[in-house]
């Protein structure tokens, strides 16, 4: 149908509103594909590591390069869905009832522990994405540790390293809730 009151500029924030989704579905999708081949390394380094085979450290490898792979691909995703946001903000309708309004909605009164907090769902996925690179370069590590370490070292080196991974947890999951928060509208 041949619209009679062409406005370029509405169109253009319409392409803009639906490319910035799109990028948001695939952030998603992308994240999915790459959570199946880290569940399956995952899987398969328990069961190898079990049996005691020297290939649970190609699988911890494959889960390393897998991991850090989700967490450029997010990186991108997220990149790519606000010069998005940027684009809609420079073509915005001026109306009141704008979609993207500098004025964030009032949060309804749910108690300090239910209520809604404004953090990026992106920037908590780079974050695990992230991580789990940590975790496997860790278990990559030990590997490294338990073959070239002294036997009689072994027991003392397991625990050292088991309570600075989960001190290293602790920070990490405090470090999440400062800088994983929805970046102020300007």
């Amino acid at each position: 149908m041949y619209d009679s009151n062409p406005n370029p500029r509405k169109d253009a924030f319409n392409v803009a509103l639906d490319t910035r989704k799109l990028e948001i579905q695939l952030f998603w999708s992308r994240s999915l594909f790459f959570w199946g081949f880290i569940a399956a390394s995952f899987t398969g380094y328990a069961a190898l590591t079990r049996i005691d085979s020297g290939l649970s450290l190609i699988v911890a490898s494959f889960g390393l390069v897998c991991s850090a792979a989700w967490s450029l691909v997010n990186r991108g995703g997220k990149y790519w869905q606000e010069a998005w946001e940027q684009k809609i903000a420079r073509l915005e309708p001026t109306e009141p009832e704008a979609l993207f309004a500098k004025t964030e909605p009032p949060q309804l009164s749910k108690g300090c522990w239910l209520r809604g907090r404004h953090y990026s769902v992106s920037k908590l996925a780079i974050a695990l994405s992230d991580y789990t690179t940590i975790l496997w370069a860790s278990l990559i590590s030990w590997h490294i540790v338990q073959a070239t370490a002294p036997d009689a070292a072994l027991p003392w080196l397991k625990s050292a390293g088991t309570y600075i991974f989960i001190g290293f947890s602790a920070i990490y999951v405090v470090l999440m809730l400062i800088f994983c928060r929805s970046t102020p509208r300007t």
